[in-house]
């Protein structure tokens, strides 16, 4: 869709930041006298399509954001008030009656604002991201996310490290530092190899 081709050690740092992000979260089964019936098959297809649908959406952003003049803060509100429709159709569906009775803002604290504060100024850093270097960036920020979060988690909440989490967390840095290594110009070196092979030949 981008017309764009990636180096192999990005697609290692990709694969290195996948099984990361797969540490970093990972967390063993516990017994529980709950029996919750589960469809593993089931499961793994909502996943499956969970996933091709966020990384088609990605893809499909990084294309309109860059194959066309409009401004990048058009296009947020474009985005935002599709979505803030969608949203509205839901929250008045699952819960119009207590709206009704209480108003849309009850509830609401000053922690609550905080909150809608930060995950707006996150979209719109998502947004220039995306806009100014890639949907796959933007993969590896988040991954970066979820590892500060979980560090913030240990400072405020008392959340014990592991030794995935660790391993998890060094291949999340590795494979950033990996995707943002600057690709090898290997038609030069060729170049200089061949410029060579003709000087020794015509010695």
């Amino acid at each position: 869709m981008l017309n764009r081709t990636l180096s192999k050690l990005q697609w290692i740092s990709v694969f290195m930041l996948c099984g990361g992000v797969t540490l970093v979260q990972w967390k063993p089964a516990q017994a529980t006298k709950v029996m919750v019936e589960q469809n593993p098959l089931l499961g793994f297809g909502a996943i499956a399509i969970a996933v091709l649908c966020s990384g088609f959406a990605g893809v499909y952003f990084e294309k309109v954001l860059k194959s066309s003049d409009t401004s990048l803060w058009v296009r947020n509100i474009q985005m935002y008030l599709s979505g803030i429709v969608v949203t509205l159709v839901g929250v008045y569906l699952s819960d119009g009656a207590e709206i009704k009775e209480k108003g849309f803002f009850y509830g609401y604290t000053y922690y609550v604002w905080f909150v809608i504060f930060l995950a707006s100024v996150g979209g719109l850093y998502t947004s220039v991201v995306v806009k100014y270097t890639d949907n796959i960036m933007k993969g590896f920020s988040a991954a970066a996310a979820i590892v500060l979060s979980t560090i913030a988690s240990v400072m405020l909440f008392g959340l014990q490290i592991t030794l995935t989490f660790a391993l998890g967390t060094l291949l999340v840095c590795v494979s950033i530092y990996f995707y943002g290594l600057p690709r090898q110009d290997t038609t030069s070196i060729q170049q200089g190899e061949t410029a060579s092979k003709e000087r020794a030949s015509g010695v």
